[in-house]
């Protein structure tokens, strides 16, 4: 064996040019059709079939594997797409990544290399240059030299093995058994970050007849649980959900290889007898490749629901006090962003609804001390089964503020544009709401101290009312409802303001309280019904 016959430069350049020929692809094929992508990926996903289809059409087209299923880590942490539509999508990107090992097998061994990637790396490289003011030419002079750059890296990588074959006698190489080259593929593929690269040298090595076929199974085998080290990396720091996405992506790539590999001589038999196995090694590895995907598959399909189930109980949901959804979603991904946001903020309506609710009731059974902190106290959350404060609101709101305006409006669709300016004047008057009632806190104690029954009977009246305006207000209705509501509202204010009158004209409650009812009953009125008028101007 003469090594110094292989030119290990010429194949380290051949293998970076051939990823950086993946990366241009990728970015190309997003700077032409990315929102399409997206939206593909949203609308698509409504059920397990669908799903792993989006997953294929995607990946093949896009070319990486990981940029949809990180997408789709995304989607799931904004709660756009399900954990069991998810799962679907990268069971999908299996089978398209599977779309660039039939490109090199049946196109970059078979034609005259480089007379393909030159004209593509000219055409294209001055296309970029002459062309860079119009996105979509732009884009298309990107797309030529990409495919230039991996076609050219592909080229030097088999060059460069091709003197040092000459010198090899397979029957000297020590043979470390299938799970070597399983191992080593795993590990190539989580440290380059591209299945697609791992594959493409095993192809070039089967070309040149460095490996044997079971050997080059192995390392595809390999390959396909190596790359989900991408998604389990994108789930780091996540919520629950997206690390069960990442964790059924490991687990299926796992079981599926085990399976391949365990049913390697019976695929390799069946491959063979249509394929020469002299002639065709390379293709007879992708044949391979998308035998066991395709297997896994359908193996796996019907059985999501059952594993989603187990999935949850591996990584049960901890409900924290944190806003989850945009805490883990990428503001990369701007429609994603918005939904997040919109999540987090129709939560956050949620508990800011029934905190009115806790403040504004007359609890009479309180000790002292707990009245004199009304606003510090804590109060339980119906929406998240926790417990809430007024500062605790008070962050969400900033927090929620503060994401929606890093969010590039440049790239979103008009409806996702009108949705975002919706959600900032939601949290400003949820936030505004809760300061006014924050700011009436001294009169509020006053009035549930009293000892006067008829002051406690009109506050308790106002914190009914308030319950039961808050109790429509929690689900979207018809623009008649708040038209109703309003006049309701009127009417209670006007009757608790009568009420007022009516005892002041017969001397039975204090002058003290007549300022503070008063000034009670016209903030709450006032708060409710800038609440109204903001849901009425979003129908």
């Amino acid at each position: 064996m003469d090594w110094s016959a292989f030119d290990f430069w010429k194949f380290l350049a051949g293998l970076g040019i051939f990823m950086f020929g993946m990366f241009l692809l990728e970015e190309a094929i997003k700077q032409l059709s990315g929102k399409a992508f997206k939206s593909l990926i949203r609308r698509s996903t409504t059920g397990k079939i669908k799903s792993v289809l989006t997953g294929f059409f995607s990946t093949a087209v896009l070319q990486s594997s990981s940029a949809v299923s990180l997408m789709t880590l995304t989607f799931v942490g904004a709660g756009i797409i399900s954990m069991q539509n998810a799962i679907g999508v990268v069971l999908g990107t299996n089978l398209g990544t599977t779309i660039t090992s039939w490109l090199v097998a049946t196109v970059g061994f078979k034609i005259n290399i480089e007379g393909m990637f030159l004209p593509l790396l000219g055409i294209g490289g001055l296309g970029l240059i002459f062309l860079s003011s119009s996105v979509r030419y732009s884009g298309i002079s990107k797309l030529l030299v990409g495919l230039g750059f991996l076609f050219m890296g592909l080229d030097y990588m088999k060059l460069s093995v091709e003197f040092f074959t000459a010198s090899i006698d397979l029957a000297t190489l020590p043979h470390y058994g299938l799970w070597f080259y399983v191992l080593l593929a795993i590990i190539l593929t989580a440290i380059m970050q591209s299945s697609s690269a791992t594959i493409a040298i095993v192809l070039t090595a089967l070309h040149s007849g460095l490996m044997t076929f079971d050997e080059g199974a192995a390392m595809v085998i390999g390959a396909n649980i190596g790359t989900t080290a991408t998604v389990m990396l994108g789930a780091v720091g996540g919520i629950n959900i997206k690390k069960q996405v990442a964790f059924s992506h490991l687990v299926f790539n796992f079981y599926s290889g085990i399976l391949a590999f365990l049913l390697l001589p019976i695929l390799t038999k069946l491959i063979f007898i249509f394929i020469d196995d002299s002639k065709n090694i390379v293709l007879g590895i992708t044949i391979f490749h998308t035998m066991f995907n395709l297997i896994g598959v359908l193996l796996f399909l019907p059985f999501i629901p059952i594993f989603v189930k187990w999935v949850a109980k591996v990584y049960p949901e901890k409900e924290t006090g944190h806003l989850n959804h945009i805490s883990s979603v990428s503001l990369d991904l701007p429609e994603a962003a918005v939904a997040a946001a919109k999540q987090e903020t129709d939560m956050v309506y949620n508990e800011t609804l029934f905190w009115l609710n806790e403040v504004l009731k007359n609890n009479k059974t309180e000790t002292e001390t707990e009245k004199t902190t009304i606003f510090r106290r804590i109060i339980p959350s119906k929406s998240s089964g926790k417990q809430i404060t007024f500062e605790d609101l008070q962050l969400k709101y900033r927090t929620i503020l503060t994401f929606t305006a890093q969010i590039s409006s440049d790239g979103l669709e008009e409806v996702d544009k009108k949705m975002l300016n919706t959600i900032i004047q939601k949290v400003m008057i949820l936030s505004q709401i809760t300061k006014t009632i924050a700011g009436i806190a001294v009169d509020i104690e006053e009035l549930e101290q009293t000892n006067n029954a008829n002051v406690s009977a009109v506050f308790s009246k106002i914190g009914g009312n308030v319950k039961e305006y808050t109790a429509i207000l929690q689900k979207p209705c018809e623009n008649e409802v708040y038209i109703l509501l309003r006049e309701q509202l009127n009417h209670d204010y006007k009757e608790i303001v009568e009420k007022i009158t009516y005892f002041i004209d017969n001397k039975l409650i204090k002058e003290k309280h007549i300022s503070t009812l008063l000034i009670v009953n016209g903030i709450v009125a006032q708060s409710i019904r800038q609440l109204i008028r903001h849901l009425e101007d979003t129908i």
